[in-house]
Order: C-alpha cells, then sequence, then structure tokens
C-alpha cells in the first residue's frame, strides 16, 4: 500500500520527515561537537546519549517512510513465531523498571537522580514498545 490515502498531504508529509532528518543531522553534529570540546565526562555522556537517540530517530523515520511505501510489511506469522520471546522480553524490561525505580528512590545524589530518572524512562520506552509488537501480533495473529 503506497502512502496515498494514508496520510493527508503526501508531498508535505515526506517533506516533513526529510526535514526532521535533517535536524538530527544537526542534532548529531552538535552533540560531536560538544563531546569534543569538554572533558567533562557527564556532558559527554549526555551529549553522547542525544547523539545515539539521534542516530535512532534517524532510522525509525526512514522505517516509517518504507512503512507508508509498502516496502515494510508485519505478517502475522512473523509475530506469532515470536510470542513467547516478546512475553519474555515484556518481563525484563518490567524488572528494570522495578529496578530501576528502587535505585531512583533509594538515592539523594541530585546528578545521580536525573541520570536514574532517565533511564527509568527509557526502560520505560522499552516496556512501550515491546508491548505495542505484542498488541500487533494480539491483532494480527489473535491466536499466538
Amino acid at each position: 500500500m503506497a502512502i496515498e490515502g494514508i496520510v493527508e498531504e503526501k508531498t508535505a508529509f515526506e517533506q516533513g520527515i526529510r526535514k526532521w532528518q535533517l535536524v538530527e543531522d544537526t542534532t548529531i553534529e552538535s552533540c560531536e561537537a560538544l563531546i569534543d570540546a569538554t572533558g567533562n565526562e557527564l556532558v559527554k555522556t549526555i551529549a553522547g546519549v542525544i547523539k545515539a537517540d539521534s542516530i535512532k530517530h534517524k532510522e525509525i523515520l526512514a522505517v516509517i517512510t518504507d512503512a507508508l511505501n509498502g516496502t515494510i510489511t508485519l505478517a502475522p506469522e512473523e509475530l506469532g513465531g515470536l510470542s513467547s520471546l516478546l512475553d519474555n522480553h515484556i518481563k525484563i524490561e518490567r524488572d528494570s523498571i522495578a529496578l530501576a525505580t528502587e535505585e531512583f528512590e533509594n538515592s539523594r545524589h541530585f546528578v545521580v537522580r536525573e541520570l536514574l530518572s532517565y533511564l527509568l524512562e527509557d526502560e520505560r520506552k522499552h516496556y512501550k514498545l515491546m508491548s505495542q509488537l505484542n498488541d500487533f501480533k494480539r491483532q494480527l495473529y489473535p491466536y499466538a
């Protein structure tokens, strides 16, 4: 299925995605400049995390374009065969959230709490993504 009929304005949508990819390129360059300009490990770590996220964002934007143009599909059998692995990974992410929450609650150090807060949100994001795959599985393959 092509992009027509799936988004309101095909040309504007594709231009928006390309513009977003360029913004991510700019973010990556900015983070690299920050990393090169500092010896501070905290600044390097945060800039490195943002750089890595921007690289992932570019990959996701490319998948969005491919999916809307019909070059990426998801067949019921693909997720059905992964059912137990998805369930197991969701449990792992749930356990990570519990551990991150406990460590966050046990810390009083400002920088440590901020970093733990970031990690906790990231674990929640992982849980959500895996849960979405599980929801796709249920929608496409109700007997998995």
